[in-house]
Parts: structure tokens; sequence; C-alpha cells
């Protein structure tokens, strides 16, 4: 049933994907693209009427590689068309120009502690002599005031200053914001201060996102009352429409630790639970004829609400095309094919936005559905039941255990953890997810007509919300209970889906020789890994870009220890977004040292670290001086191996004790210039934009 005949839109949706990749690396003007499928399409048409006379298998053949090619073009053609860097017009190509910017807000804006963010759309440019249509969007965060908390979606404002490129990562595998905003089409961002911008006065939105975004707002509005509890409120936000902001960080680690963070992303799961509810409602098993038909058209119009409702979530949508093609098909006696239907919602969501493709939840989602799909039946065959009950948890069981198959190496490679005891907390967590979501639903549906029956359903989903929570963390709390701190490159995560595809292959066709790929696939995965090691394993210095601050990891084999200004030492956001991106990647254990800079103005030992008093120390026969530690002035000529110097320290100051500070490397850090200090340029790097790296030879 499954054969490649029967799979029509898979065949064309692996071309057009590859298509999609390929725009990036291929530089290929888009009229040459444009070109090259209209000529193909003209050639499909004369070949298609000349088969119907003519009957040629090569021919067939050839036209049927010639259709995969246009697919591939096509995914080209429609990446570099929503690409907006592509046009003449984006702003990119006039951020010289003086001028204010006109841009209208395209998003709820999020109502943050300090600050109020929102998307904008770019569109004029308003000099002294011209003004300039501009395409593009952008990432604004307004200084919280009375005036930006009245930011509403489609306010049209008026920017008095240039917006700036989004930058590159400043520290070592620190999370790429660049490339992140790239797949939503924003490459620029700007903190506004309050003098910077004013109303416009005018407004324009769509009528469909400010219909969800009003809802949404209900939602909240309803939800504070419905759950006065912070902590359940932000899981039954989350669960309900996808709403995140008020999800507790200690919970959220905990869902992520236990394997069942998917439940508090709406997705595929939620849908499903949705639809099982709306089938029970309507009675559509015992309905046939246009009975059937007109329930099933008020099942896809709820489930299209819902997918409105969380912002078409791509995982959302999928699960929303998928269940409204399933329930067409039924309804018109129609056969559909799982596969068919998959690759049906994401050549659809692909179209509307190819960038689909890069985003985390849009990879997971389409994952975790092809392995229920494909191995959900097998270990299912694998587990005896009985009974209803034993039945419904081998089906869950089974469930789990086939989604962990297809999505492991994607978790691995984003996030370095694995759940070990995923199948336990799926077990009890989706159940009481089910009831949850319909205790939210009925409570916010009852509350029109019933304030107590629907304070009722809420109280029942918060007993269920707090349930869950123990759940979760007394499952992360076992010993064992996850994997964290993994790496893996992407080379390694390719190589172990070719693993889970070899494996699955060689088992279902029982082909002998498959053995030898799957043997291949570990031993490519170990070569890769042990070259990963040798790598790793020299000693390097790592100075880290931290604004004002000074931020040193030296580190030895698997050891690291980290020299730390006193707010860069007490900010939680150092160790969560540049400490420990490093230590993962690098291999090291979570377990480093941190220590103040401010003991290096005393003599000590600490670890691997002597310290020599006035700002000097001594890691593994290399010596440092950090300059903005010196307390007695430096009179005699001192020779060290790496010098630092900081914004701490005036420029008289400098000019006069640099001279008599002899260094194999100088690195000045914050506002310096080589050229403010031209004895030292020999030998200077200038920390500004970026960290930098000195390997054990310096």
């Amino acid at each position: 049933m499954y054969a490649w005949r029967h799979i029509p839109i898979v065949r064309i949706l692996i071309p057009f994907i590859a298509g999609i990749i390929s725009s990036g690396y291929l530089q290929v003007p888009i009229l040459y693209i444009t070109q090259g499928l209209v000529f193909a399409l003209l050639i499909l048409i004369s070949v298609h009427y000349y088969l119907k006379f003519n009957i040629n298998l090569k021919v067939q053949r050839g036209l049927s590689v010639l259709i995969l090619f246009s697919y591939f073009l096509l995914g080209i053609m429609i990446t570099s068309f929503h690409n907006e860097e592509n046009y003449a017009s984006h702003y990119s190509n006039f951020q010289d120009k003086e001028g204010e910017l006109v841009v209208r807000v395209i998003n709820q804006p999020e109502q943050k502690q300090k600050s109020v963010g929102c998307a904008v759309e770019l569109c004029q440019l308003q000099g002294v002599s011209e003004v300039l249509s501009v395409k593009g969007k952008a990432q604004l965060y307004f200084v919280k005031s009375s005036s930006s908390s009245k930011i509403k979606y489609g306010d049209y404002l008026v920017l008095g200053k240039s917006i700036s490129p989004i930058s590159e990562p400043k520290n070592p595998y620190q999370f790429d914001f660049k490339q992140y905003y790239a797949n939503q089409n924003i490459y620029h961002q700007e903190f506004v201060d309050s003098t910077s911008w004013a109303f416009l006065g005018s407004n324009k939105t769509s009528l469909i996102w400010q219909f969800s975004y009003k809802i949404r707002d209900y939602l909240k509005q309803r939800f504070i009352t419905l759950f006065p509890n912070q902590d359940i409120r932000g899981v039954a936000e989350a669960l309900v429409f996808g709403y995140k902001d008020d999800l507790n960080k200690e919970w959220l680690k905990a869902f992520s630790r236990t394997g069942t963070i998917h439940v508090l992303a709406v997705s595929g799961l939620h849908v499903g639970i949705i639809f099982l509810l709306l089938n029970l409602i309507l009675g559509v098993s015992k309905s046939t004829g246009r009975v059937l038909i007109f329930k099933s058209i008020i099942i896809t119009l709820c489930l299209f609400f819902y997918c409105l409702l969380t912002g078409f979530a791509p995982s959302v949508s999928r699960a929303t095309i998928m269940f409204s093609t399933v329930v067409v098909a039924k309804a018109f006696n129609r056969q559909s094919n799982i596969y068919n239907t998959l690759a049906l919602s994401a050549f659809v969501l692909l179209v509307i936005d190819p960038y689909n493709l890069f985003q985390v939840g849009f990879q997971f989602s389409y994952l975790a559905v092809l392995g229920i799909v494909h191995y959900k039946d097998i270990f299912r065959s694998w587990i005896p039941a009985k009974s209803w009950l034993q039945d419904k948890v081998a089906s869950l069981l089974a469930v789990s255990v086939a989604a962990q198959i297809t999505t492991f190496p994607l978790g691995l490679y984003y996030f370095h953890q694995y759940p070990n005891l995923f199948f336990i907390s799926n077990l009890i967590v989706i159940p009481c997810i089910t009831v949850i979501l319909y205790c939210s639903l009925l409570a916010i549906g009852v509350s029109i007509f019933s304030d107590i029956v629907s304070e009722a359903f809420s109280n029942l989903a918060s007993v269920y919300i707090e349930f869950v929570s123990r759940i979760v963390h007394v499952i992360q709390d076992i010993p064992y209970a996850f994997f964290d701190g993994v790496h893996i490159s992407f080379a390694q995560m390719i190589l172990l889906y070719c693993f889970v595809i070899t494996i699955t292959i060689t088992l279902k066709f029982k082909v002998v020789r498959g053995w030898w790929f799957v043997v291949g696939t570990v031993i490519l995965f170990l070569i890769y890994d042990l070259r990963y090691e040798n790598k790793l394993n020299k000693d390097e210095v790592v100075v880290f870009h931290v604004r004002n601050q000074t931020l040193v990891g030296l580190k030895s084999q698997e050891k690291l220890t980290v020299l730390a200004s006193s707010s860069s030492y007490k900010q939680s956001n150092t160790y969560d977004f540049i400490l420990e991106p490093y230590a993962i990647n690098a291999r090291i254990d979570k377990e480093f040292k941190i220590i103040p800079l401010g003991l290096s103005k005393s003599k000590q030992l600490i670890g691997d670290v002597q310290f020599g008093g006035n700002g000097i120390l001594w890691h593994r026969s290399k010596s440092y001086l950090f300059l903005d530690y010196v307390q007695e002035y430096v009179s005699d000529t001192l020779s060290v191996d790496v010098l630092l110097v900081g914004g701490r320290k005036s420029k008289n100051y400098l000019e006069k004790v640099l001279p008599l500070i002899k260094s194999e490397k100088t690195i000045f850090l914050d506002h310096w210039e080589n050229d403010d200090f031209n004895s030292k340029t020999d030998s200077t790097e200038v920390l500004q934009s970026r960290y930098i790296v000195i390997t054990s030879n310096i």
C-alpha cells in the first residue's frame, strides 16, 4: 500500500524541500530560476501532448525526472521570493541614509518588566529631500512607559533613529539570534528609548489576526479569574492557546527533563484531543450522507478556529490540515494515505512560508508523527494486553517510544539532553493533559452561562495541573532520569538518522547486507566523535564578550576555570547564555569553577590558578595580568604572557603604564582601539564585537 507509486505528494515534496535548502547555497538570480521553471513547464506540456499519441517509456521516465526537477526549482524560487532581503527596496540597502522611519506593528506587543517588544513592518524612510518606500521587518524593544504600554497590533509608528542589523553570536556556541530571526524574515533590531519614537495616529490590521489577538486577550483575562495561582495558570494558558509568558521556569525545566515538554506547546496532540471531543459530541461515527458532510464541515471549521487561536503554530497547522483531510475524505468515501496526508500538510505550510522548514517545532512535529505512523503498530504488537486498560496503556507506551525513535537525534543536537524515563512520564502526564485541556475549554465555554460550574471545571483542571507538576518534579529527581550536557555535531545527527533508517530497512525486509550499512554508520559516528574529541583536547584561553565586564575561561583538557568580574559573576544570564553553551559543546563537566577576579588583588592558590596579587595570576605555566585589578602603580618593567586591558583605567594611566609591560599578546576589551596605543600595535587584539580564543601556544 505504501509503495513509492502510492505516495505522489511525498515524491514531489522531497525535491521541493531540497530546493528550499539549496536556495541558501546557490547564488543564482531569481530571474534565471523563474526562466528555468517556465522553460521546464513548457517542455512538460509539450511532452504530455506527445505522450497522448505516442507511448514511450524512456520519454516517460525523462518526464518524471523533469517534473521532480521542476519542483526543485519551485522550492528555490518560492524561498527566494519569500526572502525580503533579495528585494532592491529592502531597508538594508538604505541604512546609510538619514531620516525618520515609518513602521507598522505586525504582532501583539509583549509586555516585559522593563520593555515592550514587538515585530514591525518597515514602510517608509522619510529623508530631508525624499520619501522612500522600503521593505523589511525588524524586532523593536521600547522602554517601558505609559506611552509604549499603549502600543497595539496594527499601529503606525515613526522612529527618529535608524535601526541596526542583528549581529552574529558574540561568544562561542552561543544561540544564533541572527539566524533565528532571519528564518522569520527579520534582519534588524533596536532598543528604542522614549524620546526616539511617536505614534503616527493611524492603524491598519488584518481582520483575521485582529480577531485572533482579541480572543487571546479575552482568554488571558478569563484565565486570571479562573486560575488565580500564576504557576498553574501558566500551564493552563500554554496548553489551551500556546501563551507561555506565565510559565514557571522551574516547571518548564522539569517538563523538559522528563520528555513531556511537548504537552506545553500547542501541537498535534492538542488538536487530536479536540478532534476526538468534537467527534464524540457530534456523534460522527453514527452519521452518514449529507449529515456526515455537514458535521465534517463543522469539525474542520472548529479545528481551523483553534489553529487561528494559537497563531497558526506549525504543529497545530500541520495537524489541522491532516485531520481536515481525513475528515473530508471520509465524508466523501475516499481512501486517504497517511503519508500523503502528512506530505500535503507539509507542502502547504512550506509554500506559505518555506522558512517553516528551519523551525525546530516544525521539524520535531513531523518527525514525531512519522515515527508514530511507522513504528507505533510494531511496538504495540510486542506488548500483550488482555483488558481495555492494558490496551490503552500499551498503545500509549508504543506511541511514546515510536515518537522518541525519530526525534531523539534532533533533541540531542538542539537541546543536548535525553529523557531516559520519558515512557513513564508520558504514561502519566498525557492522560492528565487530556483532562486538563477538556476542563479548561469547558470552563471557558460554561463561564458564559454559569460562574459556579465554570469554577468547578477550572478547580478540577488546577488539581490535575498540580498533580502533573509534582509527578514531573519527582521523576526528574530520580537518579539518571535524564542525560544532560550531551553534544553531537550536525553530521553525527544525520548519521544517527541513517542508523535508524538502515536498521529499520534491514529488520523489515530482512536484508542481510543491510547490517554492513548499520555497522558503517556506527563506525562513522565514532570516527566523527573521536575527531571532535581530539580537537577539544587542546588547551585554550577564551576571552568572552561581556559588555563592560571581564569574563575569561581557562580551559585545560576537560577542566574549565572561569575568571569573572563582579557584575558578570553575579548575573545568571552569564551562565545560561555564555558559559553553559561553551561548556556543553566543549564537553566540559558543568561543575567548573567560577572565580571572582577581585581575588586577584591578593596572593593565594585556588585550584590550578595561582594568584600573585596586584592583578597577576599563573595558570599552567602561563602568566596573565588583568590591568583593571592592578592597585599598585607599575614603575618597573613587567613581563607577562597575556595582558588584558579593561575599561576601568583612564587613558592617561594606560599611556604611562603600558610601555612598561611586555607581553606576547595584549587584548584590549570594551571601547579601546588599536590606534589608541601605538606601542602595543604589533601584538594587540581588540575585543569589541566577538570573543577571542588563545591556543596553548600563545
